[in-house]
């Protein structure tokens, strides 16, 4: 009888970890911990999330933040913009981010603007004095990407404009979120 129980045990509890790993979308059956983890392994499958038009969006924004303009910006207006930053980490960018901010500085620079080129060979350009910098934060969510830009004065260092928006983590996007460097 404690045999045909100990049994039956294990059956239920073997059938609850397996309906527990379809239920996450783990493809291991006896995986620990949440499947949010555990994607980088191979472990889980990622939900299928489409991707937005990140260049759609980037266009979208950088219109969005010269329309809050009141007066509208000189055409003569210098603008300086940077790659968003992790929220967490001013210092880190990822490929979507420098992604973004290159197409926000060809956004700008097709409306007309002079576009002051951040990066030298490597080195920031000070040479020419920006009138307007743009810059932004972004944080990774469970599903999205969340970015905020904002237009700063930059005698004034007052922001002047701001937009936010987020991004589906599709392939792509998740794809340019992961770090480049080879031991990440």
């Amino acid at each position: 009888m404690i045999k045909k129980n100990n049994r039956l045990i294990l059956l239920i509890l073997t059938l609850s970890l397996y309906t527990l790993s379809l239920t996450t979308g783990c493809t291991h059956r006896l995986a620990f911990g949440g499947c949010a983890y555990r994607v980088n392994s191979g472990e889980c499958q990622q939900p299928d999330i489409s991707d937005a038009d990140i260049m759609a969006t980037s266009y979208t924004a950088a219109d969005k933040l010269l329309r809050q303009m009141t007066p509208p910006l000189p055409p003569e207006t210098h603008i300086l913009v940077t790659s968003p930053t992790d929220i967490d980490n001013q210092n880190d960018t990822t490929s979507l981010s420098r992604l973004i901010g290159e197409q926000l500085t060809a956004r700008f620079a097709q409306q007309g603007y002079t576009v002051i080129e951040a990066k030298r060979r490597g080195k920031p350009d000070s040479t020419q004095p920006a009138d307007i910098m743009v810059t932004g934060t972004y944080a990774v969510g469970k599903d999205k990407v969340y970015i905020t830009l904002k237009m700063l004065d930059n005698n004034l260092l007052e922001i002047i404009s701001s937009y936010a928006y987020n991004l589906p983590i599709g392939p792509n996007t998740y794809s340019l979120l992961n770090t480049s460097y080879w031991w990440r």
